[in-house]
């Protein structure tokens, strides 16, 4: 997959990432339809948050389909959409 990657205060760029997959049984993978940065990832890329290291993927809002789910997931299933919310368990 492409990602906007974080590589130090006022560099970005777009670059080729694993695609996720399921580690823990809660998980749900969401192929993103649409998504974009939002006031967090601004203050990334100007440096303010010195807990993101260089490398991080930035985007965390969007709206995707459901593609695959871990065991342990009964609200959605494969083919639901979603809006994945900057706020996440």
């Amino acid at each position: 997959m492409k990602a906007l990657i974080f590589g130090g205060a006022g560099q970005r760029s777009w670059e080729s990432a694993d695609d996720p997959g399921i580690n823990e049984p809660t998980d749900v993978v969401v192929k993103v339809d649409t998504t974009t940065i939002c006031g967090t990832d601004l203050h990334i890329l100007k440096g303010d948050v010195p807990a993101v290291t260089d490398g991080r993927i930035l985007g965390h809002e969007g709206v995707g389909t459901v593609a695959e789910v871990g065991s342990a997931v009964s609200t959605v299933r494969p083919g639901d959409r979603v809006l994945i919310s900057c706020i996440t368990s």
